[in-house]
């Protein structure tokens, strides 16, 4: 286990410690960091929230709703993700709404957690209409019959599956999951943890893109 630095606290300790295996213990120390301590922890959240804006915005041309796939209460309040991309959206001019807010299960107990098919054909049918869907709670759990089922005219839907959404945790999805989703066209872009250093064009670094590349990755669907 790691050790403080000589002649810190473990609340410092964490603070300064931006791994993904000391980030859960981190948050729950939140109220004792300072603010450009809590910057750091959440400055990749803040990164994903504005690629992911732009990429709602380019999926959604000339529609301007955007329909959010969140946790229930039973998860706890918004996570900072979800409050920093609700702005994001609004600089590109767009309007948002909350299509399902879903019961994920229990991450304390056994049992598969995660978007159940019933909840996410729920929040597509009240999104008809929408530029598209995003799911902050990751992929969803479809079965090859659910599949078959889904609407071929239902609006692009955009997944959040990494381990932390800022100050709360995520909701990961297999990797093998998200590629027969983007396969079936179930979805058009996954968002998942992992640097990727492909994503680094020439030019000036913009700080949020480069942050983001150096955090996470874009799963497409093919072409």
């Amino acid at each position: 286990m790691p050790v403080p630095p000589k002649g810190g606290t473990p609340n410092a300790f964490f603070c300064h410690t931006p791994s993904i295996a000391a980030l859960g213990m981190a948050l729950l120390m939140l109220p004792a960091c300072k603010p450009k301590e809590i910057q750091i922890l959440l400055g990749p959240s803040q990164a994903l929230s504005t690629v992911l804006a732009e990429e709602a915005a380019r999926l959604a041309g000339p529609k301007k709703q955007i329909a959010l796939i969140t946790a229930d209460a039973s998860w706890g309040p918004p996570s900072a993700l979800e409050e920093t991309l609700k702005r994001a959206l609004k600089k590109h001019g767009l309007t948002v709404v909350t299509a399902k807010a879903a019961n994920l299960g229990n991450p304390m107990f056994s049992g598969a957690i995660g978007l159940k098919a019933v909840d996410f054909f729920e929040a597509l049918e009240k999104s008809t209409g929408t530029g598209a869907v995003i799911s902050l709670v990751g992929g969803p759990l479809l079965s090859p019959e659910d599949t078959v089922r889904l609407s071929p005219n239902h609006p692009p839907v955009l997944v959040v599956a990494t381990a932390m959404l800022g100050d709360k945790i995520g909701v990961r999805t297999d990797p093998l999951q998200l590629a027969r989703l983007l396969e079936t066209q179930v979805i058009e872009i996954a968002i998942i943890d992992g640097a990727d250093s492909a994503a680094n064009a020439p030019g000036k670094p913009d700080p949020a893109h480069e942050l983001f590349a150096k955090n996470y990755r874009i799963l497409r669907r093919p072409r």
